[in-house]
């Protein structure tokens, strides 16, 4: 979303000045702001608001207004600083309306703001009007900067910036629009159809920091956000038609080898899973290389279908990486697959950071089981025909490239068992063929999640003493590994749970034979309890665990959650999950519903649109305007334009 600037001006400020041109910016300001992208007036006046909200412009206090967000101008009156018990402080500030009325704006722990507003000071306050008795007061107040221009019934609120007030950011974002020439800026033309969102640059950005009512600013957001969607999804397609025109090794699946191939998977495939393999074998046959988004709720099934991709590789004497987030995955894979390859011409390795089993360039057809140190460059693959990255979300757009780099553009498989919202799905994964499993193999069940107070923890104890008592297993999933003594360490967690069943410990610092040792005695039955962090999230599979008790669950994420209820309920007995600690939205979220793509939805709206894209590894921007979880229809708009299929919703 770059418009075109004119050159600069020794002396008038421009589109392409620095920030440093701006009144009461130093070099240490300046540094701060282009850390956060804002190097140029032209990426500081494209600071977009993150919220905006209707609210009403009022002389005075009006009881009519009472409940209602507003916009008072007040005279302070006094400014008063008074300390709480737990030295906790509160200042509250009295204006004067313009007739007089009183009316409050109380801050909590900033003690500082006393000094800030000197009696006679002029100020805009924002906030929602409230009234105790005959006093009127400003609640959630926002007291503005003395030179702020607001036009219109609308409340902005800007990102932050680190090390800079958004009061400071406002004043300066004011001087830009006041002092530059925007109409020397001209915006590239939009895609073909998608014209009614078009306007002049000026006037886009004076509805984006001053606009006159709500509908006013959503207009010209929508034009901006049209040109982030437009963006994304160019490199998408650049993406897809890239990989397209480049050939691949292709490998058909006859008759007679879909047979064997079936034959040495232990399994009855679902229709969901067959679909899914027969789309895999189409693709893999070319002409260009495959590129296909395998995602299934938790328990469809997914690394059958894909172990049916490899194989198809495997047996025309290729090789297949398999990318794992954890070495305990990794191992987990390598195990059972093992089992289901024994006696077969396919040598299955394992490749962590802590063993190795045989050299990978060796000749002969492996199927490569790894984590990150697959991804070294000392790790060379020699005939590499298919990459499988398993739990996308634990990798960057950028790991998943390095593994793909190892070959002659081999085909590409990406799995996640936590479901994609349609934005992300859309933009971060554009440019592969999605291919779903929402159906869970006959017999598994929905494994319902339910909320436990962290003072009610002695409730958790008497189920998880019930569920051995009924031959079943239990998982006691802790956020950190800790010392003796830490709250929420699975080291004080096990010492506590030890004394009253048979434990076992697990987490990431033990030794691989360690960890596999308590694996497998777990698995037995010689444990009951199996203590870890998260690396029990994926990979662990214990028909017999019935029941998931998981610390301190508001500092895990809905995926992460949603994954470790998985664990249990995967033989012929229900799974509960019991999520301890503070009921946060996550929380709530899981106990809600037991649906994998619901729950991706509601994490996106939870977590907004900063972290549709993992920005800090998928190469793209943070948005400005596009809000992906509002603005699904004109993402599909405007994907269509960009395909040159017309802007038609």
């Amino acid at each position: 979303m770059t418009p075109r600037a004119g050159s600069d001006d020794a002396t008038t400020p421009t589109a392409r000045s620095g920030t440093a041109t701006l009144p009461g910016v130093g070099p240490s300001t300046a540094r701060r702001l282009a850390a956060a992208g804002l190097g140029t007036l032209l990426d500081l006046v494209q600071f977009f608001p993150r919220r905006y909200r209707a609210l009403r412009e009022l002389e005075a206090p009006d009881d009519a207004a009472v409940g209602e967000l507003v916009r008072l101008r007040g005279t302070v009156a006094v400014a008063r600083r008074a300390w709480l018990p737990g030295r906790r402080a509160m200042v509250t500030v009295v204006f004067d309306a313009a007739d007089g009325t009183s009316f409050d704006a109380s801050f909590f722990n900033q003690p500082w703001l006393a000094k800030n507003y000197p009696a006679g000071d002029v100020r805009l306050v924002e906030g929602v009007l409230a009234k105790k008795g005959r006093r009127f007061a400003v609640q959630q107040p926002r007291i503005l900067p003395r030179d702020a221009q607001p036009s219109g019934e609308v409340q902005l609120r800007y990102p932050e910036v680190d090390g800079v007030s958004a009061a400071r950011l406002q004043q300066w974002i004011a001087h830009c629009l006041d002092h530059v020439d925007w109409s020397s800026v001209a915006l590239p033309a939009l895609p073909p159809g998608l014209d009614a969102y078009d306007g002049s640059f000026p006037e886009l950005l004076a509805a984006m920091h001053r606009p006159r009512d709500v509908a006013h600013h959503e207009r010209a957001r929508l034009h901006f956000a049209v040109r982030e969607a437009a963006e994304l999804f160019a490199a998408v397609e650049r993406a897809r038609s890239s990989r397209a025109r480049r050939a691949a090794v292709a490998f058909a699946v006859d008759a007679a080898l879909a047979a064997r191939i079936r034959s040495r998977i232990p399994l009855r495939l679902t229709a969901d899973q067959e679909n899914a393999v027969q789309a895999l074998w189409a693709r893999l046959a070319g002409p260009a290389a495959m590129g296909v988004l395998l995602q299934g709720d938790v328990g469809t099934g997914k690394t059958a279908v894909a172990i049916a991709a490899a194989l198809a590789v495997l047996a025309r004497g290729a090789q297949v990486a398999f990318l794992a987030p954890t070495e305990l995955l990794a191992e987990q894979h390598f195990a059972s697959v093992s089992r289901w390859l024994a006696g077969s011409d396919v040598k299955v390795v394992l490749c962590t950071a802590s063993q190795r089993d045989l050299p990978l360039d060796a000749p002969g057809s492996r199927l490569i089981f790894g984590t990150h140190a697959l991804l070294s460059a000392g790790v060379v693959i020699p005939r590499l025909g298919l990459v499988i990255v398993d739990e996308q979300h634990r990798f960057g757009v950028q790991q998943r490239m390095a593994l793909v780099h190892k070959g002659d553009n081999p085909h590409v498989l990406v799995m996640t068992a936590t479901p994609i919202p349609r934005t992300q799905a859309l933009v971060l994964f554009g440019d592969l063929d999605a291919v779903t499993l929402r159906r869970r193999p006959l017999g598994r069940r929905d494994v319902r999640a339910f909320w436990l107070p962290q003072e009610k923890w002695p409730r958790a104890v008497r189920s998880i003493a019930r569920a051995v008592r009924r031959r079943g297993r239990v998982f006691v999933v802790c956020p950190a590994v800790g010392e003796e003594g830490e709250k929420g360490g699975v080291v004080r967690v096990h010492e506590a749970l030890a004394g009253r069943f048979r434990c076992g410990l697990v987490h990431g610092r033990l030794a691989t034979a360690e960890r596999q040792g308590v694996l497998d005695a777990f698995r037995r039955g010689d444990v009951d309890v199996l203590v870890g962090t998260t690396v029990l999230e994926v990979g662990v599979d214990v028909p017999d665990a019935t029941l998931i008790v998981v610390v301190a669950a508001d500092r895990f994420g809905i995926a992460t959650l949603h994954q470790l209820r998985g664990r249990v309920g995967r033989g012929t007995r229900r799974g509960i999950a019991v999520l301890c600690g503070p009921k946060t939205a996550r929380v709530a979220a899981v106990c809600r519903t037991t649906d994998g793509f619901e729950l991706a939805e509601a994490d996106l709206a939870i977590r907004g649109s900063g972290e549709l894209l993992g920005t800090a590894q998928s190469g793209f921007g943070d948005l400005r305007a596009l809000d992906p979880v509002e603005d699904l229809e004109l993402l599909l708009q405007v994907r269509k334009a960009v395909q040159g299929g017309g802007g038609g919703a």
